[in-house]
């Protein structure tokens, strides 16, 4: 694995720290509208801010494996992780198997 690859790991599991913080008040929000939450793109560029809308069903189901992350369509690094799902808004991409995958469920915050 390089240290490359470990580096895009860690910043991934940063953004989906940061965006499982914020979950609770996204829910809240989304009960008042149309069910969708507002979530920081899961990408491995640290620079990267992009916000991403989503359906809270889809959140959930997403969470539900800790290798899987949302990024904006063009900011997955498919040398480190596969698109599994291809929306007009965001993808979901699953990390490899081997260390990227290991290092996602290292650093689920739902684990």
């Amino acid at each position: 694995m390089s240290e490359r690859a470990l580096r895009v790991g860690r910043n991934e599991a940063l953004f989906r720290q940061v965006n499982e913080q914020i979950d609770d008040l996204n829910r809240t929000l989304s009960q008042l509208g149309d069910r969708t939450i507002h979530i920081v793109c899961e990408c491995g560029e640290l620079a990267c801010s992009q916000v991403l809308v989503v359906p809270v069903a889809a959140y959930e189901r997403v969470r539900s494996d800790p290798a899987r992350f949302f990024v904006v369509p063009g900011h997955e690094l498919l040398d480190v992780e596969d698109v599994v799902e291809e929306h007009h808004d965001y993808y979901v991409v699953r990390k490899h198997s081997g260390v990227p995958e290991h290092v996602a469920a290292a650093t689920d915050p739902r684990s």
